[in-house]
């Protein structure tokens, strides 16, 4: 089981914040030059092994235990969180796929983010 690191999910529409500890965290961020010009190729791997939350696509995940506290009482309140959250943890990603492989001799989530 490879465990590097510890995250933090927020749900999707409701930013409630859940913590996540021992996980495997694999980011893989970078560029490709290529004939047509320069190719972003940003993405993040990261292996769930227990949590009582299960994140979902479009949940917004970050490589630390943040602290951060999103107000989401009204639209404006919830754009001006995110400006904060965005100076605060500019490394944070999307979650785009979730897979259940809680099965067999390493059970796990695995999620990928951009």
């Amino acid at each position: 089981m490879l465990k590097n690191a510890d995250c933090t999910v927020f749900e999707g529409k409701t930013y409630i914040k859940h913590q996540i500890c021992n996980i495997y965290w694999n980011d893989s961020r970078g560029q490709t030059v290529t004939k047509n010009g320069i190719q972003t190729n940003d993405s993040v791997l990261v292996y769930v092994y227990d949590s009582d939350y299960i994140p979902k696509n479009g949940d917004i995940i970050v490589k630390s235990k943040a602290d951060f506290e999103f107000d989401a009482s009204s639209q404006q309140s919830v754009s001006e969180s995110m400006k904060k959250f965005r100076e605060l943890h500019p490394d944070y990603a999307v979650i785009k796929t979730v897979n259940d492989c809680r099965y067999g001799g390493l059970p796990h989530i695995e999620l990928t983010a951009r």
